[in-house]
């Protein structure tokens, strides 16, 4: 049988226009059946399936300025805030204590120098009649200068008791959710130390883990479906981040932006199936088993249509993939490209096709 397939192949070759010269050569050769693909331009597209979480866009804490005693606290986890909304207050009897003083400072102040004002328009009149001296008019200036310096004083010392005081109550400065509670009535907490985490309302994210791919900048920009794991509306919204530093376990953190509208669609923590679909230059795809080496780099066996020889083509290798090669140059549509058998090749060697692949 393999005597007959021999000579069915020398005889297609006579037809086709092979010299006799070439056909008594390969009369003095097996040929080796190997497999075969023809190699086809299309269009790189990598579909990426991923799963992630939704975040909060802006995340952060809130804590007292100053610190103190803490004797309530008006928010719990899942609450929705808006500006200006109070989320708990320190004890603040030593703050009032310290704006009744400040404020009976800047009164004492303000009368004194309303006392040198007059002391120094007294001596610069009783000098205008000639009545007085220059050394009476220089003594009320200075006194007038030291009197309002410290009645500035005062007054700075005033809106710092003032800002202190306001500060015993802590309030959220935009609309944000209350994602953890750090502190309890009756606790003394220190000066910034976290009273709540807030999750600003702004908008939304989605954060995957994705694999460390050596293509991965390429998701930067690229619009990403986003789905709902138990049930909802698929939005398309582009990639906004793609973290530079791995992470222990190997992964790098991707993130998707979600604004307007479409962002109170989702709550935070809440699980997504991200899909995105990548297309680049065409390519062609051989299986991984055509792949073999020249001296300088990748190559693959293609086959001769004219006398079914072989010989080692140098590739470009674009990509690879779990089975399969991705070839960006080197090889033009049509060409036969060796699959199995190619370990028992070498250059020139007389070939028949076993069995075309796909």
């Amino acid at each position: 049988m393999r005597h007959f397939a021999f000579l069915m192949t020398l005889g297609a070759l006579a037809l086709s226009g092979g010299s006799g010269a070439a056909l008594a050569a390969e009369t003095t050769e097996a040929a080796l059946p190997v497999h075969i693909v023809t190699a086809t331009f299309a269009p790189r597209s990598r579909n990426f399936h991923l799963t992630g979480t939704i975040a909060a866009k802006d995340s952060y804490t809130a804590g007292f300025r100053d610190g103190g005693r803490v004797i309530s606290v008006s928010v719990d986890v899942g609450d929705i805030l808006r500006a200006g909304d109070e989320i708990a207050q320190v004890d603040p009897a030593q703050t009032d204590a310290s704006l009744r003083a400040a404020q009976a400072s800047l009164d004492a102040a303000a009368a004194a120098l309303v006392q040198a004002e007059q002391a120094r328009d007294r001596a610069t009149s009783l000098l205008e009649r000639g009545s007085g001296t220059q050394s009476d008019l220089d003594s009320a200036t200075e006194s007038y200068l030291k009197a309002k310096a410290s009645r500035d004083q005062a007054q700075a010392q005033l809106a710092s008791a003032k800002r202190a005081s306001e500060d015993t109550v802590l309030r959220a400065v935009d609309d944000a959710v209350v994602t953890d509670r750090s502190a309890e009535p009756g606790q003394v907490v220190g000066a910034g130390q976290a009273i709540v985490s807030l999750a600003s309302s702004a908008g939304r994210e989605a954060v995957f883990l994705t694999p460390d791919l050596p293509d991965l900048n390429e998701f930067l920009g690229q619009p990403i479906r986003l789905t709902p794991l138990e049930d909802g509306e698929t939005i398309v919204v582009p990639v906004s981040e793609i973290s530079p530093v791995v992470s222990d376990n190997g992964t790098v953190t991707a993130k998707a932006a979600i604004a307007g509208e479409a962002a109170q669609a989702f709550t935070i923590g809440e699980p997504v199936i991200g899909e995105m679909t990548i297309e680049g230059d065409p390519v062609i795809s051989v299986p991984w088993t055509a792949l073999n080496a020249l001296g300088d780099g990748p190559a693959v066996w293609t086959v001769r249509k004219d006398d079914m020889h072989v010989r080692l083509t140098p590739v470009t290798i674009e990509a690879y993939s779990n089975d399969q090669v991705e070839i960006s140059d080197g090889l033009k549509d049509g060409d036969l490209v060796v699959t199995d058998g190619s370990q028992a090749l070498f250059p020139g060697r007389f070939v028949y096709v076993k069995e075309a692949q796909q």
